[in-house]
């Protein structure tokens, strides 16, 4: 089973790596994360990104996953501590 985290997009760090305020976790997570989560996005299913990874900038991604709620379905956590992620939008207040 996969954990899950849901928050708010906070800065973005690069074209693929963001800040996530996490404000829920799914009940039964193997792992514990704090309220705070560097995430790299592995796969993105988020209004206004470009499907083509290459057309991805760090301007396009704020844009998209600035303050928006985001469901980050983890796959691990790299040596850096960041999480790789499958990202998508959650759209309003749900999960």
């Amino acid at each position: 089973m996969t954990d899950i985290i849901w928050g708010n997009g906070a800065n973005v760090l690069s074209n693929d790596i963001f800040v996530l305020n996490v404000t829920h976790r799914k009940n039964g997570n193997k792992e514990d994360y704090s309220d705070t989560e560097k995430i790299k996005i592995s796969k993105a299913d988020i209004p206004g990104l470009p499907h083509a990874r290459a057309d991805w900038s760090e301007d396009t991604l704020k844009s998209c996953i600035k303050d928006a709620f985001l469901k980050c379905e983890i796959e691990q956590r790299e040596d850096s501590g960041i999480l790789s992620a499958k990202v998508s939008h959650s759209g309003v207040g749900g999960y």
